[in-house]
Order: C-alpha cells, then sequence, then structure tokens
C-alpha cells in the first residue's frame, strides 16, 4: 500500500502549502483514516457502472493518468441520449477531447474555431455533471516510477505506469462501491492487444485483493460509440493539462483551463476524488510494500497466471 504526499489538484495559489497527509495507494485514504471517512455511508440502489479512460500513454508523455466517471446504470440510456443529440445538434459524430482542441484535419473537428471547441467541452462537462454521481483521476511522474520502484516489483505490481495508476482507481471505486453498498460494472475503451493486456493486468491485481469484485464485472468497448468512455476521455485529458501545468510548468491549454476549475470544485463537493504521488509518496510505498508478503503473494499469483497463459496451445491454422 502506498501513501500519496503531494497532489496536482492544488491550484495555482495553493502551490506553496504544505504537503498533504499520506495516502493509500489503492484505496485513497489517508492512512490510518476511518474507512468511511468519518461520515454515515449511503446506501445506493442497483448497479452503477464506471467508465474509464486515459491520458498520458503515449512514451514521450511524462505523466500517465487513469480516470473513471461513475454513473447509475438506470440513468446511462438518458445520459447517452442527452449527449449524442448535443454532438448531432453539434455537428460531431462523437466528441474526443484532444482531438477537438487541436481541430484534427482528419476529424469532425477539423473546420472548428476554439470558441466552438470550448463551448463544447464545456457544455459535454455539464452533461456529465447532471447524470453522474462520482470520479476518480490518479496520475503518475513516470520518471519517479521508473527510478522508485525496483524491477522486481514490476511482477506484482506492473512495469507499466498506466496499470499503476489504472489500479489505484479501479482501489478507489472499490471503495466507493462497498462504502454505498452497490455493485459495479467496469468499462474499458477497446484497446489494441497490448493495451489490453495491460488492462487485464490491472484487473488481475485488483482481483488478487478484492476477490470477487472485478472478475466477470469488465467489459471492453468501443469508445466511438460509448459516450460514458467519451466523458471519460474528457476528465482524464483535462486532469493531465492540469498535472503538466503543476508539475512541468506546462502552460494549461486556454480550453482545459475553465473545465479544471470546475472539476477541481466539484472535488470541494465530494463529486471527484483527485489523486497524485509525487516522488517521497512513492518511496515511502515501495518501502513499506517491497518483500511483504502481499507483495511476494502477488509476485506469485501474476507469475502463475503468466505461465498459465503461455501454457494455452495455439489455435491450429486452417489449411488453405
Amino acid at each position: 500500500m502506498a501513501a500519496s504526499s503531494g497532489s496536482y489538484v492544488k491550484n495555482r495559489k495553493s502551490r506553496q502549502k504544505s504537503k498533504r497527509a499520506g495516502r493509500n495507494h489503492l484505496t485513497g485514504r489517508p492512512e490510518g483514516a476511518n474507512r468511511h471517512g468519518g461520515k454515515q455511508s449511503e446506501r445506493y440502489p442497483g448497479v452503477f457502472s464506471i467508465y474509464i479512460d486515459d491520458s498520458g500513454s503515449a512514451p514521450e508523455h511524462k505523466f500517465a493518468i487513469a480516470a473513471g466517471i461513475v454513473f447509475p446504470s438506470h440513468r446511462v440510456e438518458a445520459f447517452e441520449r442527452e449527449w449524442n443529440a448535443f454532438l448531432e445538434k453539434e455537428g460531431a459524430r462523437e466528441l474526443h477531447a484532444s482531438e477537438c482542441v487541436a481541430h484534427n484535419p482528419h476529424s469532425d473537428f477539423a473546420d472548428w474555431d476554439d470558441d466552438q471547441s470550448k463551448g463544447v467541452l464545456l457544455r459535454a462537462q455539464q452533461i456529465i455533471f447532471k447524470y453522474s454521481v462520482k470520479a476518480f483521476a490518479i496520475g503518475l511522474h513516470k520518471q519517479d516510477y521508473n527510478e522508485a520502484v525496483p524491477k522486481e516489483m514490476w511482477l506484482s505490481v506492473s512495469r507499466s505506469h498506466y496499470v499503476w495508476a489504472l489500479s489505484s482507481v479501479l482501489g478507489l471505486s472499490y471503495d466507493w462501491a462497498s462504502e454505498h453498498t452497490t455493485t459495479m460494472e467496469y468499462v474499458f475503451d477497446t484497446a489494441s492487444k497490448e493495451e489490453k493486456r495491460d488492462i487485464q493486468e490491472a484487473v488481475d491485481y485488483s482481483e488478487a485483493i478484492y476477490s470477487g469484485h472485478f472478475s466477470g464485472h469488465h467489459s471492453f468497448r468501443s469508445r466511438k460509440e460509448t459516450p460514458g468512455l467519451q466523458a471519460a476521455d474528457l476528465f482524464a485529458w483535462v486532469n493531465y493539462q492540469a498535472a503538466c501545468d503543476t508539475r512541468f510548468r506546462i502552460p494549461i491549454k486556454p480550453a482545459a483551463e475553465k473545465l479544471w476549475l470546475r472539476f477541481f470544485l466539484r472535488q470541494e463537493q465530494n463529486w471527484c476524488t483527485i489523486q497524485s504521488l509525487n516522488r517521497e509518496g512513492l518511496e515511502m510505498w515501495v518501502k513499506k510494500t517491497h518483500e511483504s508478503p502481499e507483495d511476494l503473494r502477488l509476485r506469485e499469483y501474476k507469475q502463475k497466471r503468466k505461465e498459465a497463459r503461455m501454457q494455452k496451445p495455439k489455435k491450429p491454422r486452417p489449411r488453405v
């Protein structure tokens, strides 16, 4: 379990404030805090769906983000109907934040100006707030992870920055679902073979810790056809922009600035949980976890899973 002592959610005026208290890597709770945060648990009926996406996963990016947005399943249909109708009115078949802001010449946003892009993203954010109930975003500086996490721990956690961040989002969502006595369905973007393997690795890691909650409760869908994944893409992209601004002094894109402020203010209303792990927090987590019984158990578990996959016979090629 890791401790996080630092967060990119601090706005520009509060960057010089003292470091935040340590937080558990998988649950996101302050170390030693009450599981329910000292508040009475609210019971949510029915099933919830969390749509999860990433930002900063390209090798050239310095920061990795995993983000998820939770929707009550009974409200998903109305959300998708309003989302799709809004985009159709704007002349777009889907929403992809980075392409929208960049006016990608191969997208529906090619002829848009900056004002239209900003307006569409802000309206999309309003729709997200209208139908969703919770969101999570976890950020990780890739260089810190590469230098602080011993290679032998990669077998229990992963060598992938995204898997680490995603495992944290899954842990936070597990806590939220348990606290509200409800079940969760996990929806991921249809990915490449390598990306899908990373996602499955994070699910396996979380299932090994929270047995029975993740296995059989996740699916892959096309982002182009799934508004929930488009919403998660927007949330992840805004968090990535804010992280680059705070951590590396890369100016936040104008289209993201107002979006970030609104997300940040919603955090104070408990709509979202946004965290990152600084170098000190990551080293504390390694010190606490390395060679621990849990670390060794997970290494053994994942090694067996790897060996089982390797032993599967290949399908014979059809004869021509």
